[in-house]
């Protein structure tokens, strides 16, 4: 009997079942988008956002003699959270005596690498250097090929008044070093006063084979909550085990100290809070506007059924006049708007997925994998829709009288 009624209640009714149905619709669709991507695009984000600067900073320890050891740099890539690692660069740093003709200098000489393959044991070779962890700098010209050639900072370069094809020397107490000018960069900031070179060509010069003042590296983090602020040596096993197996940038930090002898590792706090805080503000807003979705549906769920609920006056009186209780009255409506949200879940999902997918390739230029738990959450957000929408009018329908309803 119930279903009978269900199946001629909508089948009467098409105008207001279509429009319920697309309400649902609508914000199962829009909360299955914003929910799918949101995943993905806190880890888009991270990745865009390593484009900006390394965040962990390895520098010797105090034993070392102030220097760390090149052939130590790549088991960088063999850490328990090598994946994260998006790239990395070593760098010499020395000061010296930099002449152009009768203009001289006195600045600081970085040894580094500007696009180094990488073989690792076990891995695919990959290309470290700055290019890969600081994409942002502005090169005029090109980056060194040749042990000879040299990146020369924009305000180094003005006063040395040097440009692409130049020629200069750098000279250290005991040796020298002629260089040409590959490119000119320029990055706002403190790089702009130094000449760059190949990191083999530096330790030749400043008579420092295989050493390393620094390594810049850059790595994909999860944002730092109080658990992560903890002080590991005074964590249990058990918490030890889930700070080091969470990508938080201290316990990234702690792996790479491990495999650097006589390295110290630490985050470069700027970047990682900043980053941190970040995500977490969009992790935030895309709740906030699944859930500001999900409401604006339940209100058009809940207005077109006030207007149905109106027209259906007599009807519901009638059933009142005849013996049905509020519990029975209660079914019938109930059943129709979940029949009707468990349509529109199943389309709001399909159609979530297509605009997860738009929205992802119009942003970031990828593809986005959907996870399993979307379609459950997505049904379940179209029923909660459903009853939230139909508290007001299934109440305005148990309180009618049928005596004053059909006497008219």
């Amino acid at each position: 009997m119930l279903i009978r009624i269900l199946k001629s209640s909508v089948l009467k009714r098409p105008k207001a079942v279509f429009l319920v149905f697309l309400s649902i619709a609508m914000g199962a669709a829009v909360a299955t988008a914003f929910l799918g991507i949101a995943g993905e695009v806190s880890h888009k984000m991270a990745l865009e956002l390593r484009s900006y600067g390394a965040n962990i900073l390895l520098e010797p320890s105090a034993s070392e003699g102030g220097a760390l050891r090149e052939e130590d740099l790549p088991k960088i890539k063999t850490v328990f959270w090598k994946y994260n690692i998006t790239g990395f660069t070593p760098y010499l740093f020395g000061v010296a005596d930099i002449s152009a003709g009768a203009r001289h200098e006195r600045s600081i000489v970085s040894g580094t690498w500007f696009n180094k393959e990488l073989e690792v044991a076990g891995e695919e070779n990959s290309i470290q250097g700055i290019k890969a962890i600081a994409p942002w700098w502005d090169l005029q010209g090109d980056w060194p090929a040749a042990a000879d050639q040299a990146i020369v900072g924009a305000a180094l370069a003005k006063r040395l008044q040097v440009g692409v094809g130049s020629e200069l020397v750098a000279s250290v107490k005991g040796g020298s070093q002629r260089f040409v000018v590959s490119g000119v960069v320029s990055t706002g900031g403190y790089e702009e006063e130094q000449l760059f070179a190949p990191l083999v060509t530096v330790q030749g010069l400043l008579k420092q084979p295989g050493k390393v003042s620094k390594v810049l590296v850059s790595a994909l983090t999860v944002p730092m909550d109080a658990f992560g602020k903890k002080d590991p040596a005074q964590m249990s096993k058990e918490e030890f085990e889930k700070w080091y197996c969470t990508a938080y940038v201290t316990s990234v930090a702690k792996n790479l100290e491990e495999v650097m002898a006589g390295g110290r590792a630490k985050p470069i706090w700027q970047i990682a809070s900043a980053e941190g805080a970040l995500l977490k503000k969009l992790n935030s807003v895309m709740i906030f506007l699944t859930v500001l979705a999900l409401g604006a549906s339940a209100t058009a769920v809940s207005t077109s059924l006030m207007a149905s609920m109106a027209e259906r006056s007599p009807e519901i009186a009638l059933m009142k006049a005849i013996g049905a209780d509020r519990l029975q009255i209660s079914a019938i409506f109930m059943g129709e708007t979940l029949v009707i949200s468990l349509c529109g879940g199943l389309v709001g999902y399909l159609a979530g997925n297509q605009l997860a997918e738009l929205i992802s390739r119009s942003v970031f230029n990828s593809t986005i994998a959907s996870p399993l738990w979307l379609f459950p959450t997505a049904i379940v957000s179209a029923f909660l829709v459903a009853v939230a929408g139909s508290v007001a009018p299934l109440r305005r329908a148990l309180l009618i009288e049928p005596v004053r309803v059909l006497k008219g």
